[in-house]
């Protein structure tokens, strides 16, 4: 999703135009002051001992100045924490985990529901209908003959009124509710589980993408700084070819020349890369696209942890505290309870059951006898327990197997995690191991890169070194120190992705 910083690295290196503001003194080298923009010659200049031409531009007042003197922006910069917190309130990816959570809840809801009761209510009204009618009430041998039926003799035509309602109220299901509701409650929790795998992922990715630009951020410093120095270097070259200096050759100057040109690729990729850890800062902050964010500066030294976790802690928390491990076991748990309601649907329900029946016509006879059938005019009304017992036996069999077949696979899912995660763990730690180490080489490799280059230039001004090995030293320092800064930021970020693999890498 973000740029490569190997590749803008291998850029820094091809060139030899590193991060070329040096982070601290050299050990028992003295630092060289900054001379001002001249055309004199550096033999002519005693109270320098180095040449402006091979001087870092970090070194140039005008590159040293406080940040309080640089124009300050319209828009207030954002530091880390600042990026994180906004994320956190308008990141879309967490919007779709907080609607999970709330979609869960909901399935709880309907798991309860199940206890409640249940009631059905039905209402018929229509007509006509034919007379239905006796002149005395209960004796039927006095039924009209209109009333009678098999012939077109209806009679008087009536309206008619139907009314039912039921109710159930599950008295015991043999477990099926709790079965249901455990169910859901696991599937509540794996949704906020899920939330923090979220969060942790935009914590990563808002972090790589900080220390992307800030590191694209110093590649351009750097290689504004270089290409001055270079073109520096390159003029003095020129002067002293013109004059048949024997400290220079024409091999030189192209060389210079190439690396001149290369540059200007190089700030181009650079640029790109830029832009592309801007655009993923606006999009993990839900903000438009084509905007503009402001983002504070940042030195990599200073964020650097110093220490690394004992591997068995870092093992014990992944075990114990990872968001993805949580979520596939309470998953497994989830499916497990949905197992034991497949099993208790073999069991009946026990209920209580009411019911109330209305019926009325106009143009029929009440009849009050209640050995009377009387469909037409009757209220009915009763409460039962009942006994209900679905008999889809071999339906029934296959659910159950399907489900003891779905947890066993979240099981095995569970525990091929909990490996893979103690791999990535002491993976991501072993790397770090090696990257701190690393880093104590690399820092007295850049402090005697760093020397040699001061020396290489005294000489060259005193007029006892050439231009080649000036040239060497220059891009030899700028090497060591890009590979230095790739290594802190590799460091930085894997310290995040080792915080990840931990559970303890949040957005909050």
């Amino acid at each position: 999703m973000y740029p490569s910083v190997a590749n803008g690295l291998a850029v820094l290196v091809a060139l030899g135009i590193g991060q070329v503001r040096p982070s601290e003194p050299s050990d028992g080298v003295p630092q060289r002051p900054a001379q001002s923009e001249s055309a004199q010659p550096a033999s002519a200049q005693p109270e320098s001992a180095q040449p402006e031409s091979a001087q870092p531009e970090s070194a140039q007042p005008e590159s040293a100045q406080p940040e309080s003197a640089q124009p300050e922006s319209a828009q207030p910069k954002s530091a880390l924490s600042d990026l994180l917190k906004e994320a956190l309130a308008n990141n879309r990816q967490l919007d779709v985990s907080r609607a999970r959570i709330a979609q869960a809840e909901a399935l709880v809801q309907y798991a309860e529901a199940q206890a409640y009761p249940r009631f059905s209510a039905e209402v018929l009204a229509g007509g006509p209908l034919p007379e239905a009618r006796t002149k005395v009430v209960n004796d039927l041998t006095t039924t009209t003959p209109s009333s009678l039926q098999g012939d077109f003799d209806f009679g008087e035509m009536g309206i008619a009124l139907r009314t039912s309602i039921t109710g159930v109220q599950p008295l015991y299901t043999f477990g099926k509710i709790s079965a249901g509701k455990e169910a859901a409650n696991h599937v509540v929790r794996a949704a906020e589980q899920e939330l923090r795998i979220t969060e942790a992922e935009l914590a990563l990715n808002m972090v790589q993408a900080f220390w992307t630009l800030q590191l694209t951020r110093a590649f351009r410093h750097a290689l504004d700084d270089g290409e001055k120095t270079l073109k520096k270097v390159l003029e003095r070259v020129d002067a002293l070819l013109e004059a048949e200096s024997l400290q220079v050759t024409e091999n030189d100057r192209m060389r210079l020349r190439y690396a001149l040109a290369t540059l200007d690729v190089r700030r181009t990729e650079t640029e790109g890369a830029h832009q592309q850890a801007e655009t993923a800062i606006l999009l993990l902050l839900g903000r438009d696209q084509g905007g503009r964010v402001e983002i504070a500066e940042a030195e990599l030294i200073d964020h650097l942890p110093s220490e690394l976790p004992d591997i068995d802690q870092v093992v014990d928390a992944a075990r114990h505290r990872r968001p993805d491990l949580l979520a596939l076991r309470e998953i497994v748990k989830a499916e497990e309870a949905f197992t034991e309601l497949r099993r208790r649907q073999f069991w009946p329900d026990v209920f209580l059951g009411g019911a109330i029946h209305y019926a009325y016509q106009s143009n029929a006879t009440n009849q009050t006898d209640p050995f009377i059938y009387d469909p037409y005019n009757s209220l009915d009304m009763g409460v039962a327990v009942g006994l209900r017992l679905e008999l889809d036996v071999f339906v029934k069999l296959a659910l159950l197997a399907q489900a003891e077949a779905q947890t066993r696979l979240r099981t095995e899912q569970a525990r091929l995690a909990e490996e893979a995660t103690e791999f990535e763990a002491r993976l991501i730690h072993r790397g770090l191991a090696t990257a701190l180490g690393k880093l104590v080489g690399l820092e007295r490799s850049n402090r005697t890169a760093r020397g040699w280059l001061t020396t290489t230039a005294l000489g060259y001004d005193i007029g006892t070194g050439d231009a080649k090995e000036l040239i060497d030293a220059f891009l030899a320092w700028a090497a060591s120190e890009a590979e230095l800064q790739k290594t802190r930021f590799d460091a930085i970020i894997d310290f995040a992705r080792l915080a990840k693999a931990m559970g303890e890498l949040s957005a909050q």
